[in-house]
């Protein structure tokens, strides 16, 4: 989206870089691993504002703040054969989000389906990671998570008032997972960002100003670094994404007892939460049957004729596992270099060593 420097990083030494960090944040070995992992996986995948960019200028400030408990580990609160809710204590997102998906995916391959939700949690990231692992169980996976800071106006509106409230859902195949996973508006704030750093414009249609007009200023919306309920706001993605946003508030937010929207900023305590479910395809019929008609259907697609200048047809998903491979056999990812310099700022803060 925006022509920006970068230079290589080895993928081992950001791996580690990322560890050392998150320990300095208060995290215990395993947790900073397991968050490692979670950043990493979207640098490798191309999904930058999730990677080092999130941990750097989001993540590890909510850590060091104690916002978030850097060792809080979740707990089930209640459980049935095809139910569990479970309390993330405050803790990082991702640890009571593996959590849930482990939890999810032992029911429903005795049950058939699960269904589990999280509250009094935190950011997840990258939201197709989840599902992805249920996938890999050769079950059908999905995932809503409530995004606790308004970005979004309704449509129609003008005011920032519905987060960016990712949501995932993955199936299995006879190779990788189908994955999709997106946020179902325009753009997203960390664009909104970028852009600002950048002195460039937003794409025309994504975004309007505090007056509901449309604008390419991003100096003139809200960027998610905090409420910002004074300028304009991010577009949904149509009326069909805006109808989405709301299922997301209202699956991760009030079905499981959490909080949506304008509450995250006028309650003190107010609470995220996530939804998941699992379904095993062998409820209706064989897994491996289902799996070849997956893969038979996404055939079909890739072998229909092509748009003048397409060379490929690609489903969702493919170019991130293609990423992911490439990055493994270059043996290093792309990482922006005004991020870089954030980044070592904040390792000189912490007293952490940086990868030459």
């Amino acid at each position: 989206m925006i022509n920006r420097e970068t230079r290589p990083i080895a993928v081992d030494a950001l791996r580690k870089l990322m560890e050392r960090i998150l320990l300095a944040g208060g995290c215990d070995a395993e947790t900073s691993q397991i968050l490692a992992d979670v950043h990493l996986e979207s640098d490798l995948r191309g999904v930058s504002v999730q990677g080092l960019n999130h941990l750097v200028n989001s993540h590890i400030q909510k850590l060091r703040k104690r916002k978030e408990d850097p060792n809080g580990k979740p707990r089930i609160e209640k459980e049935g054969d095809t139910f569990a809710l479970v309390d993330g204590n405050s803790g990082p997102g991702p640890i009571a989000a593996f959590f849930a998906v482990d939890l999810a995916v032992k029911k429903a391959k005795k049950t058939g389906c699960c269904i589990v939700g999280i509250r009094n949690s935190h950011d997840i990231y990258q939201v197709g990671l989840y599902v992805e692992r249920i996938a890999r169980e050769g079950l059908v996976g999905f995932v809503y998570s409530d995004d606790v800071v308004p970005v979004v106006h309704p449509l129609g509106g003008s005011e920032p008032v519905i987060g960016s409230n990712p949501m995932a859902v993955a199936i299995p195949t006879e190779n990788e997972p189908f994955l999709l996973d997106f946020a179902p508006c325009a753009t997203l704030p960390t664009y909104v960002r970028y852009s600002k750093r950048y002195g460039t414009e937003l794409p025309a249609g994504v975004s309007v100003d505090s007056e509901g007009n449309p604008t390419t200023d991003p100096i003139a919306v809200c960027d998610g670094a905090g409420y910002q309920g004074d300028k304009g706001a991010i577009s949904p993605l149509g009326n069909k994404g805006y109808g989405l946003l709301l299922v997301i508030d209202f699956l991760s937010g009030a079905f499981v007892g959490c909080d949506m929207g304008m509450d995250h900023i006028y309650k003190s305590d107010s609470r995220k939460g996530h939804f998941f479910m699992a379904i095993n395809p062998a409820i209706f019929g064989d897994l491996e049957i289902f799996r070849q008609a997956v893969s038979g259907r996404i055939r079909q697609l890739k072998e229909s004729k092509k748009a003048p200048g397409v060379s490929e047809i690609r489903v969702p998903g493919e170019r991130s596992f293609k990423n992911r491979n490439r990055a493994f056999r270059e043996g290093s990812v792309l990482i922006d270099t005004e991020l870089w310099k954030d980044t070592v700022a904040l390792c000189n803060e912490l007293g952490v060593e940086v990868p030459e």
